[in-house]
């Protein structure tokens, strides 16, 4: 393939919600920990969606108004012993206290996804802390060419896609998603609006159909489900 292969890999309860107040159960904590694992078993990057990759911080944009930068690709190759975490923000919403983050015991370097529509001032932001960056898209985001450009710029073969729900349905409803990895935890929330692993209301394409890969039993009364296409 000219791109990069995508896993998508989410956690759900065992009524399928991707978010829980799981209260400090052990057994939930364990198969959260399996979880986590699988990242970095599976892919050199992974990614999430603005909604999930939020942080509450207040950044004034406005000292990089005279900053002069330019609309292309910036690559920067993480750190040894660095992984990559991506950033999918459209518009340049998201605001970041630095250049890496640690997620599952192992440092990232963020690296944001973008389409033309973003500021002059944010990418001089990003250009501050030292954030690389990725085009894909004009107005609305292309995921093949973010996987090409991941591919060919970034040298990363297989990536794995970690929510939410509106962002997994970006990349399934462009065919995009080979593998779909599901670690379900020994909970169930009970909310019928909670958010499951994908979830859209532009539901052109859908449904979508995989095959069974693996099923696994893991610690702490969890269980793995691996589908391909």
């Amino acid at each position: 393939m000219d791109r990069a292969k995508v896993i998508c890999h989410m956690m759900t309860t065992i009524d399928g919600k991707i978010v829980i107040d799981w209260d400090g159960n052990k057994d939930y904590e364990l198969a959260g920990e399996e979880y986590d694992r699988l990242i970095y078993t599976y892919a050199q990057a992974y990614g999430c969606g603005r909604a999930t990759s939020q942080m509450d911080l207040d950044v004034d944009l406005s000292k990089y108004k005279d900053v002069p930068v330019k609309y292309e690709d910036k690559v920067i190759q993480p750190p040894e012993g660095t992984g990559l975490c991506v950033a999918f923000d459209r518009y340049g919403k998201l605001r970041w206290e630095s250049a890496v983050m640690s997620y599952g015991g192992q440092s990232n370097l963020m690296m944001e996804v973008l389409t033309e529509q973003v500021s002059p001032e944010f990418l001089a932001y990003l250009d501050d802390l030292g954030i690389p960056y990725l085009f894909a898209g004009k107005e609305n985001f292309a995921p093949e060419l973010f996987l090409q450009k991941l591919k060919r710029l970034c040298h990363i073969d297989t990536f794995a896609l970690c929510g939410g729900a509106e962002i997994n349905a970006a990349f399934m409803r462009a065919d995009m998603v080979d593998e779909i990895s599901l670690v379900i935890g020994p909970g169930v929330d009970g909310n019928r609006n909670a958010l499951t692993c994908v979830g859209s209301e532009n539901v052109e394409g859908f449904p979508k159909f995989y095959r069974l890969k693996e099923v696994r039993q893991i610690a702490g009364n969890g269980v793995v489900l691996r589908y391909e296409r």
